[in-house]
Formats: structure tokens, sequence, C-alpha cells
């Protein structure tokens, strides 16, 4: 398949049709790499800005390649940075309203791609890594706790006061044991 000559949108049918159960969004730029499309070509992964417009042009393109499948009724595309699908066509009733999907609109605003700079690229990924943290350690601090992901606050404090009693360093329990259980709680009932 030679990707440089023909139209991306048939490029990308064909990559995701061999792909059943979905694609990396990573592996599928890799893909049109080797196929020597642009921008994919000359974009660096290890840079930044270069990154973020890699990723910004391809959403780009699968938003308009999901509205096309839409359109004329041949399919549609499941479209996640983890996982990219093309779906067979199913018919939806006309009488419904068309729901808002924030991320195509982002995507599908190419002022977005213009706009952005290094700075604000390395911002959102500062900001990613800081969520992303903070999701772990509540992770952490669930598993800590005994608690379910969607336990409510309430919940979460009986549970602490429960395991703090049984805890206490004064009633017998290990020092270490009851910081832990502190600083989950700590860390569930801040956020």
């Amino acid at each position: 398949m030679d990707g440089a000559n023909q139209p991306l949108s048939v490029l990308l049918c064909a990559i995701l049709g061999a792909y059943p159960d979905g694609v990396r969004e990573y592996d599928l730029v890799k893909r049109l790499q080797l196929e020597g499309v642009s921008p994919f070509d000359r974009c660096v992964l290890s840079d930044e800005l270069s990154l973020f417009r890699t990723h910004f042009f391809l959403f780009h393109q699968l938003y308009l390649l999901q509205g096309q499948l839409r359109r004329e009724q041949r399919g549609d595309l499941e479209i996640h940075c983890l996982r990219i699908v093309l779906l067979p066509w199913r018919a939806v009733d006309p009488t419904l309203p068309e729901i808002s999907d924030p991320m195509r609109d982002y995507y599908l605003d190419t002022t977005h791609l213009e706009r952005t700079t290094r700075e604000a690229v390395i911002g959102m990924l500062a900001g990613f890594w800081r969520r992303l943290e903070r999701w772990e350690r509540q992770d952490s601090a669930r598993a800590v706790l005994g608690v379910a992901p969607d336990a409510d606050r309430e919940a979460i404090r009986r549970r602490y006061r429960a395991l703090s009693l049984e805890h206490h360093p004064d009633r017998g329990g290990e020092a270490v044991r009851f910081r832990a259980i502190s600083e989950a709680a700590e860390i569930l009932l801040k956020g």
C-alpha cells in the first residue's frame, strides 16, 4: 500500500479495517509514518509541540472521517487515544437529537491547532501528569482504607474511624499502619 499517493481518508479506512479490535493512536501514527504520509513522515514524537500537532492533525482527520462515514452510512469510528476502532454502520433514529461531542468540536476547530504554543502544550502535559498522580494517590488511598471508587465522603469517614480505632497505637495497633490510614483518609477527604 503506497500511503503517500492516496487520500488520507481511504488510507485510514484501510489501516483501521486491518485492526478489527482497534488500534492505539501511537501505532496508527507509526503506521502512517511507515507509509510516508505527510505530515506524519516528519513528526518528531519526542518534541512536545510536534507531538501535539501530530495528535491534533490525526484526530482532526479521524473526526472528519467519522462524519463522512456517518453521512454516507458506511460505518462509524470510535475515537480515543487508547483505541481507535472502525465500526459497522448502525442506523440511528433520525428523530433523536444529535448528541453533543465536545471532543469532536475541539478537534474539528483548527484554531486550536494554530494557536497552541509550545508553552501551552508543556502546561497541558504538566497538568495531565499532576492529575494522573492525584488519581494514582487516590487509588492507593482507597486500597489502604478498603473503600470502593464510588464511596462518598461519609462512607470514607466511617471507614477511617473504624480503621483508626482498630489500628490506633494506644489500642495496641501499629504506628506505621495508623499513619497510612490517616494519610489515606486525608488524601480522599481533602480532594
